[in-house]
């Protein structure tokens, strides 16, 4: 028997997200055509050395500094990655329910869902993954950079996603300061896997008029932990088209999750009130309070769940690494990296 994935409403009480519908939890096994690693996955060199592929070609070559002050991001030269099969006119019109309504986002949830499970190049491995409706903040309310990858610890909810309209500044290489970060850097800034579309384009306008009409199907975003990033997995032209009409696109964010269970503790939780104090007497803004309801609900969640963005051994490791950003830089110019950037990347 072909073992199947198990999907069911999550019951999780908070990710510490603004979530405006309900959401799916999907159990993948690990048997059959999910124990590979999937079309759409990461892998991992020494020292923060991160490479995101789809379908068997580079999307993505990332490089944290291991004092986690600095990043350099590159992409690959593929013009079509791993995507979701098309939307059809009829599967949009099947869903009737009113938009943002939680029958809507109930019906889109599922199909999107099965759309995951049954598409030819996975993008699912085996784990649990929570599919659920997420909305955008703005970027001056995200959280900065932790210290360390240990700040954060092991296991957090996702950030908010923001930073949208920075999607049709499609950059080929950049760095990011992550000890003075600029606020469309910050985590939770929402990364486009290709150029969007033309305006010009036919599914572009077609978008465009059930972006008026209020009828848009949802974006689906694949968060990655490591890169405090979400990736638009499938939606590029609808969420183009949001952007153009001056209207919120329907989010669904997509993560692997684990469960964490965790006992009572007193030093912990006393630790997190003296935190939260300390805050809020240095300034209650809104932005602070946000960050420490955000923390108390960590400390003080029995059993939480958190997401983890599992990587596999890049082959060949560090030499192919170099060899590849290497044959990369010879393809073409990228004048937004100097030859310090290079030379640190590879």
């Amino acid at each position: 028997m072909n073992p199947g994935v198990s999907i069911v409403a999550d019951d999780t009480r908070s990710w510490g997200l603004e979530t405006p519908g309900p959401g799916l939890l999907l159990h993948v096994p690990a048997a059959g055509r999910w124990a590979p690693r999937p079309a759409l996955h990461l892998e991992a060199a020494p020292d923060y050395r991160i490479r995101l592929r789809g379908a068997g070609q580079t999307l993505l070559w990332t490089r944290i500094d291991s004092y986690w002050d600095r990043a350099v991001f590159l992409r690959g030269t593929a013009h079509a990655p791993w995507v979701l099969p098309q939307l059809s006119a009829p599967e949009v019109r099947a869903v009737e329910a009113p938009s943002g309504s939680e029958v809507w986002w109930d019906a889109w949830g599922w199909r999107l869902a099965r759309a995951l499970v049954e598409a030819p190049l996975p993008v699912l491995h085996a784990g649990h993954w929570c599919l659920r409706p997420v909305r955008a903040i703005p970027a001056e309310k995200a959280e900065r950079h932790p210290v360390s990858p240990m700040e954060w610890g092991f296991g957090q909810p996702p950030q908010p996603p923001h930073s949208l309209a920075a999607l049709t500044q499609f950059l080929f290489a950049w760095k990011e300061d992550w000890w003075e970060t600029l606020p469309a850097q910050r985590p939770g800034a929402v990364l486009a896997l290709r150029a969007l579309s033309s305006p010009e384009d036919g599914r572009v306008k077609s978008w465009r008029k059930r972006a008026r009409d209020g009828t848009l199907p949802p974006v689906v975003l694949l968060y990655v932990d490591i890169l405090a990033k979400w990736l638009v997995l499938d939606g590029h032209d609808r969420l183009h088209a949001a952007l153009l009409e001056g209207v919120e696109p329907p989010l669904l964010g997509l993560w692997p999750f684990i469960d964490r269970p965790r006992p009572e503790n007193a030093v912990r939780e006393e630790g997190a009130l003296f935190s939260a104090e300390f805050q809020l007497r240095a300034g209650a803004t809104p932005e602070v309070v946000d960050r420490v309801n955000r923390m108390l609900l960590l400390n003080f969640t029995p059993d939480p769940r958190g997401t983890v963005s599992r990587a596999w051994p890049l082959p060949g490791g560090r030499d192919a690494w170099r060899e590849e950003v290497s044959a990369r830089r010879r393809r073409g110019s990228l004048p937004l990296l100097d030859a310090l950037d290079w030379n640190w990347l590879t």
